[in-house]
């Protein structure tokens, strides 16, 4: 080995042994060349190797290195289970990237790809090929993480939903605040005046119930009638059955001036319907969505909410690594992320 190379070996185990603790100043260039009797060169070159794995990190000129990360670089890895095939998602797992990567862990991204026809087989493989890894922990998003075998191993949390199972699994959660975000919503419609209110979404997945449920709750606290008749159930929300259902509702309630939906893409697929209906949304029928998504809820101005997916990306890793630290954690963890509503003057 060289000589640079030994002197930061040196210099990390002088990190790790707690001497330094994270933030603090570690020992200048001068320092450390007098004390290994090596030249500024050396020394420079050690330290630069550290600053680049982000053990130590480099201050205002003349103000000294800090220590940024006492451990090497890194402390373990976190399984993220996802296809990554929606923006929204996405933006959850980039959220958890950059908190895992602050808190010195490396995030892996995996998914199969899927030949079955349930991808049960595939998904199976990946969680027992994890078990048997050094994988600290698995974050996934939504209903992935349902093929995971009872009594996993690793600690696991579920992002953008709860696990309804009632099996020995034992999953922690974190979501935005469904229920809530849909009830306001609502609120804001009735407060602008808007009649013959609809609504529309999925129905069969728990974050979408929560949004159905919000909305009807709304409705009934605010005297409207009919409120489980202006319920419109989808199965996959395609341009197809969207159109379905914009005829179906259009033939119910003839006067309807306001269609809430459970998501941005729905909306967008009102939208297309409504132009081949030869109607104009949201201009001559208003409409809402849920998720903030970028080229849908600004290129229409569309009253949608805002899900913060970063933060909960990083909320999945921060409570990932509390129950680390936890090990005797016995309850389930289920945190909520708070949201807003964003162009709520566009209704």
């Amino acid at each position: 080995m060289s000589k640079i190379t030994d002197l930061a070996s040196e210099l990390r185990k002088l990190i790790s042994s707690g001497l330094y603790p994270e933030g603090a100043r570690f020992i200048s260039e001068y320092e450390i060349e007098r004390r290994y009797n090596i030249s500024r060169i050396t020394a420079n070159k050690a330290v630069s190797i550290l600053v680049a794995e982000g053990m130590l990190e480099r201050g205002k000129r003349g103000s000294g290195t800090f220590v940024k990360r006492s451990g090497a670089f890194p402390k373990g890895w976190i399984a993220a289970i996802e296809t990554l095939q929606s923006q929204y998602n996405s933006r959850i797992i980039a959220g958890a990237a950059s908190e895992a990567y602050a808190q010195g862990y490396m995030l892996s991204v995996l998914g199969p790809q899927i030949s079955s026809q349930d991808g049960s087989m595939e998904w199976g493989n990946l969680f027992n090929d994890i078990a048997q890894s050094d994988c600290v922990g698995v974050i996934g998003v939504k209903t992935l993480v349902n093929f995971i075998p009872e009594n996993y191993p690793k600690p696991v949390i579920q992002m953008d939903g709860i696990l309804t199972d009632s099996s020995s699994k034992k999953i922690h959660s974190v979501t935005s605040e469904n229920f809530t975000a849909a009830y306001k919503m609502m609120q804001h419609i009735i407060a602008a005046g808007k009649k013959q209110i609809v609504f529309s979404g999925f129905g069969y997945h728990v974050n979408r119930r929560e949004r159905l449920n919000g909305f009807m709750a709304a409705l009934k606290d605010n005297n409207i009638a009919d409120a489980e008749k202006r319920q419109y159930n989808m199965h996959n929300g395609t341009r197809h059955e969207v159109r379905l259902v914009l005829r179906k509702i259009l033939a119910d309630y003839p006067d309807v001036d306001f269609i809430a939906t459970d998501s941005d893409e729905v909306a967008f697929n009102f939208i297309q319907a409504g132009k081949e209906e030869n109607i104009s949304l949201p201009s001559a029928i208003g409409l809402s969505g849920f998720g903030n998504i970028h080229g849908i809820a600004d290129g229409y101005n569309l009253p949608t909410v805002e899900q913060h997916p970063w933060h909960l990306g990083v909320a999945a890793v921060k409570g990932l690594l509390k129950i680390m630290e936890d090990k005797e954690c016995s309850e389930i963890l289920q945190m909520e992320i708070p949201v807003e509503i964003l162009n709520a003057e566009f209704i």
